[in-house]
């Protein structure tokens, strides 16, 4: 069999996940069905770029979880990741295929080692730093300071840039008496140079690839189209909540065409009530049972419309998300194709199917009330008719 026929016969899924450690770095890839958890380490071995968390992590993850946190259920029927997406999580085995135990769509969490020698080392480097900065009326090795030495190196640099003034000047300066209160005011002001250093390195504000690059080494700096496709790339970030509504106000305003056609609609009342948090054993929380796998989406509905309803997904039910999309970018090409799909994946659709409504308005727990009022009518018509036939 060759290359193109064993493809084709392949299913693909869209999954997302989660680098930094970071709630706003949720990259959407496609994977296809033989796709193992062991296949993603590819990935950041092909990124140039710094994913883990921050520089006293190990570059590279040790495993994965999956996010089992149930989501946000949207308006139109998606999910976007909820707040406990990364403490709410299952450790996965390496060799298992990630189609068997992930939903279409779900977040997987790399597992980031923490590089105890790099961060104790770096506090000891900061105590030693500190120390021998300590104001001379009270150091035990008055002299010793390590911002001075620092300081005397950098003069030295700037005369070989023939800087001899400024230099003198600086040097002087070191020499000059200081008083005791102004020894420790530059020590406070040390101590908070070096916390804002710390927290800038422990944050992951600055982190590099590599701490220390050596020439000898190849970065992997440079990665082909070829090579981002082999591994499923689609540069697309995944909307949190807050960016999820702010977007689908935008664009319904846009859609009626201003505030205030948007407001005589109906769009500020929805908004009150956009879309509704999962609970447990929803959504992404919904054991891939069997059962739950194969459920038809007629049961969702005939469940959804009773009180108390529990969104438990199934294939199907995304199988009917895939129908929308798919109905929605019929006939759609170039750029206007590329945009609907960037607008699936990172905020889920804005258009819903009547089936899809259902659901979400019973999930809501927003029973039919147009049913509910034929039903009273019917029944107050039958007893005006029994008491005409007992008259």
């Amino acid at each position: 069999m060759s290359d193109i026929e064993e493809d084709s016969e392949l299913g693909y899924l869209d999954i997302y996940i989660r680098f930094n450690s970071d709630v706003e770095k949720d990259y959407c890839f496609q994977i296809n069905t033989n796709t193992t958890f062991k296949d993603l380490y590819k990935i950041f071995d092909t990124i140039p770029l710094s994913l883990r968390p921050s520089v006293f992590y190990h570059a590279k993850p040790i495993g994965f979880k999956k996010s089992i946190s149930p989501g946000y259920l949207t308006q139109d029927g998606n999910f976007v990741f909820d707040d406990d997406a990364e403490s709410k999580t299952v450790r996965v085995k390496d060799s298992d295929l990630v189609n068997d135990h992930v939903w279409p769509g779900q977040l997987i969490l790399p597992v980031w080692e923490f590089n105890d020698f790099g961060f104790y080392s770096f506090l000891a480097f900061l105590v030693c730093w500190l120390y021998t900065d300590l104001p001379d009326f009270i150091s035990p090795t008055p002299g010793l300071c390590l911002t001075n030495q620092m300081t005397k190196f950098l003069c030295w640099v700037a005369r070989l840039f023939g800087q001899d003034r400024m230099a003198d000047i600086i040097i002087k300066d070191l020499y000059d008496p200081v008083s005791v209160g102004a020894q420790i005011a530059f020590f406070v002001f040390h101590i908070i140079k070096v916390l804002f250093l710390f927290g800038f390195l422990y944050t992951g504000l600055f982190n590099p690839i590599k701490v220390f690059r050596l020439p000898s080494r190849s970065t992997g700096l440079d990665v082909t189209k070829d090579e981002l496709i082999k591994i499923g790339w689609t540069g697309i970030r995944k909307a949190t909540i807050d960016e999820y509504k702010e977007y689908y106000r935008d664009c319904k305003i846009k859609q009626y065409g201003g505030m205030i056609q948007a407001h005589r609609a109906g769009l500020f009342e929805t908004l009150k009530d956009l879309g509704v948090q999962l609970e447990e054993g929803e959504g992404f929380n919904t054991p891939m049972t069997e059962e739950n796998k194969l459920r038809p989406m007629k049961e969702i509905i005939e469940a959804a419309k009773k009180p108390n309803f529990k969104l438990k997904v199934s294939y199907e039910y995304f199988a009917e998300l895939g129908y929308v999309f798919g109905m929605l970018v019929d006939n759609k090409s170039g750029s206007e194709l590329s945009a609907l799909i960037k607008e699936h994946r990172r905020y889920g659709l804005l258009v819903a199917s009547e089936r899809i409504e259902k659901v979400v308005k019973g999930r809501k727990g927003k029973l039919d009330d147009e049913d509910e009022k034929i039903v009273v009518v019917e029944e107050e018509e039958e007893e005006v008719l029994v008491e005409k036939a007992d008259n």
